[in-house]
């Protein structure tokens, strides 16, 4: 099971803040187009990108920018990050919740590793986890799903939340943040409420 945010390197806090609020048409942007993996298992998934907006995460004086895709309703988030051949750098994905939740997540059908941000209702992050592609090989529909969900076991948060944020493993570390936050890493996005930081 990964181990839960550490305190390796001190970093004194992490604010996340909206550069700019209105969400972007992917068309309209720069935000790279993915490129999807061709298989039967992708062939009936919702393809495309989901809303796009510009945030930057700040630490210890060091500011990076990325966007990130919004999935706020279940159909987008039951897309998410699945069939991607990459997740480009300096990109991820937002989930937005109503409520708190002490659930993990899997990786069904996705290829690629992925960090996650596990953040409470106050902006608070819970947890930082790796996740690891889920290969189907030769397994039948059932067994796959069996063996990711069994996976998944080892990718529960610590503690409560409320929005996640996927970004592609090892993305932190590159951007001289390191692999390990503070737990108590705070979390802010000016311009909404906290609570429903992506309505529509």
């Amino acid at each position: 099971m990964p181990e839960p945010i550490g305190a390796d390197r001190k970093l004194v806090a992490l604010f996340v803040s909206l550069v700019a609020f209105a969400v972007l048409a992917a068309c309209g942007s720069n935000y790279p187009a993915p490129v999807f993996i061709e298989s039967p298992e992708c062939a009936d998934l919702e393809h495309g990108v989901l809303p796009v907006t510009d945030f930057t995460l700040s630490t210890d004086g060091i500011d990076v920018s990325l966007q990130v895709e919004i999935a706020n309703n279940s159909s987008k988030r039951t897309q998410g990050l699945m069939c991607r051949e990459s997740i480009p750098p300096d990109t991820g994905m937002l989930f937005t919740y109503e409520s708190d939740r002490t659930s993990g997540f899997w990786m069904y059908n996705t290829y690629v590793p992925i960090d996650i941000l596990f953040i409470d209702s106050s902006g608070n992050v819970s947890d930082k986890i790796t996740m690891m592609p889920c290969p189907r090989e030769e397994l039948t529909d059932d067994d796959w799903k069996l063996k990711c969900a069994t996976d998944a076991s080892s990718y529960i948060p610590s503690s409560e939340w409320r929005y996640t944020l996927e970004i592609p493993a090892d993305w932190l570390s590159s951007q001289n943040i390191g692999d390990s936050v503070v737990r108590s890493m705070n979390v802010s996005w000016p311009g909404f409420e906290m609570d429903d930081p992506a309505a529509e």
